[in-house]
């Protein structure tokens, strides 16, 4: 089966298929943790890096329960960065995937952007932190802007990954 864009095709390569489907639904996940903190405004929560106020494991004894996953300010940090180290492991590596196969030209030309977000998406991310121990009630600063643009982003993966999805798909007939 071949893949299609216009005159030119692919061979289909389910495999990367399976790539995108998955690191779309991470992201998706991602995008509604993100949505969490921000509601949580959890960046104050927890303005370290790269631990969470000094610990890797940021939690106590007392056992969480299922409703401190939207709840608690920290845990929603924990996973949200937890999200994040594994969405930037996973689109590098398939990253190097696209690298290995044959591609159209529209995948060709955007198979290093995917890498590119999330890097920088990672670094507006640990950067908003930082800036979020000088937030001012009511007044817009570093953090807001670091913030939106995190947010803006991270919109900006999610379409990317979405052409992506469309681009290697199975021709129709």
């Amino acid at each position: 089966m071949q893949l299609q864009w216009g005159t030119e095709s692919f061979t289909n390569n389910s495999r990367l298929r399976s790539w995108v489907t998955g690191l779309l639904a991470l992201l998706i996940v991602q995008l509604a943790f993100g949505a969490l903190m921000a509601g949580h405004k959890a960046a104050t929560a927890a303005a370290t890096w790269p631990t969470i106020n000094g610990a890797w494991w940021p939690f106590t004894d007392k056992q969480l329960a299922w409703m401190d996953v939207v709840n608690n300010p920290i845990l929603i940090h924990f996973i949200h960065r937890l999200f994040a180290y594994i969405l930037l492991t996973g689109i590098v590596c398939f990253t190097v995937q696209l690298y290995r196969n044959p591609l159209s030209k529209p995948v060709a030309f955007i198979k290093n952007w995917a890498a590119l977000l999330v890097l920088v998406q990672v670094l507006l991310g640990i950067l908003s932190l930082f800036a979020s121990k000088g937030i001012i009630p009511g007044k817009w600063g570093w953090f807001e802007w670091l913030a939106q643009i995190h947010q803006l982003t991270g919109m900006a993966l999610l379409l990317l990954m979405v052409k992506l999805l469309y681009l290697i798909r199975p021709a129709t007939r």
